[in-house]
């Protein structure tokens, strides 16, 4: 099957962005994080599920609401399929970066498959923010749409963009996929890794045929869900299989924002994060090199080795907090000033 217009001039847009900016960033890792606290999958209890302890639990979302760190951990009961829904555990963020943490913590399944579009592996990888009194959740449903849906292989399916929307009690107010297009076009693309900016500006990570994956921009219209004006921001060196956004944008205070990026490298297959300034609409303003990456035995192994994987970003006074997944099977808390990250921010 052939390529969409629409798809076609994304394609293109995307290899000639490719073309003209790789160099930006050397293969070089200063790991300036501090490594404040992990947790297993066997420290935690679900409490609204017949199986308490999950198998995994890792690369979790995060919003600080009023001296409160609200985790969105991605969870996995099933052995073989590797099923995914996603939980929340809320406690005094005090309380977490000096370990402070229940044995176990309970946490609550929030986001569990329940459509045809998460029908076959669940609910991946929250970017959680803060929605008025509730939260809205961007996340990976992976299941049957597209010709995906054309076999019942359990194996064939298709991962997606979602969106949902949480009330202040955690209830489901409604969610929902995330299209590329106006009405009519209505594209979907296999897209991860997505967060808010300002207004309806947001970034995204969609795959696109004959190019590796990039960090873009685009406006989402929250009504519909529809994804327009796509433009590439970010691109793997050539020492990378590819980069995404691995955290909600932090805003500044200056009207800029701060995401970690995530590349993966060809050298060891590892999950490595750096940190790009970003404008109100996801213009770069600036890039480090890698400054957080896999070491030692705990994050070295795991069901994906040499992987760190952020979902959560925030600030603490002048402390800069990185919640993240280590090796798909636990969740680590890391921390540095956040005047160590900007100081090796360089203008691209």
């Amino acid at each position: 099957m052939g390529l969409s217009e629409l798809e076609a001039t994304l394609v293109e847009k995307g290899r000639s962005f490719l073309a003209q900016v790789q160099g930006l960033r050397p293969p070089r890792t200063e790991d300036i994080f501090r490594r404040r606290l992990y947790i297993s999958p066997e420290a935690i209890r679900v409490e609204n599920h017949l199986r308490q302890r999950p198998l995994a639990a890792f690369n979790p979302g995060a919003v600080l609401k009023e001296g409160v760190i609200h985790l969105f951990p991605r969870l996995v009961f099933e052995y073989y399929s590797y099923v995914s829904a996603i939980g929340h555990a809320a406690l005094p963020v005090e309380d977490l970066l000096a370990g402070r943490v229940p044995d176990p913590l309970p946490v609550e399944i929030v986001l569990y498959p329940t459509e045809v579009w998460e029908a076959s592996r669940g609910c991946e990888d929250a970017r959680a923010h803060a929605l008025g009194d509730g939260f809205a959740l961007f996340y990976t449903g992976v299941g049957k749409v597209g010709e995906a849906a054309l076999t019942e292989h359990k194996d064939v399916f298709f991962p997606v963009l979602a969106l949902a929307e949480l009330t202040p009690d955690l209830r489901m107010r409604r969610k929902g996929v995330v299209r590329v297009g106006r009405e009519g076009e209505g594209l979907l693309l296999p897209t991860k890794n997505a967060t808010f900016l300002e207004g309806g500006a947001f970034l995204l990570r969609p795959s696109l045929p004959h190019l590796p994956d990039l960090g873009w921009r685009g406006h989402l219209d929250w009504k519909s869900l529809r994804a327009t004006g796509l433009e590439p921001v970010l691109v793997p060196e050539p020492f990378e299989f590819k980069v995404g956004w691995s955290t909600n944008a932090l805003p500044l205070g200056d009207g800029t924002y701060l995401v970690a990026y995530h590349g993966i490298l060809r050298e060891d297959f590892s999950y490595r994060h750096g940190f790009a300034r970003l404008s109100r609409q996801g213009d770069l303003l600036g890039l480090t090199p890698y400054l957080l990456a896999p070491q030692g035995l705990v994050e070295s192994l795991g069901d994906r080795p040499l992987t760190l994987y952020g979902n959560g970003l925030f600030r603490v006074g002048e402390e800069l907090v990185f919640v993240g997944g280590v090796g798909d099977y636990a969740l680590g808390v890391f921390t540095t000033p956040l005047e160590e990250v900007l100081g090796r921010m360089r203008r691209p």
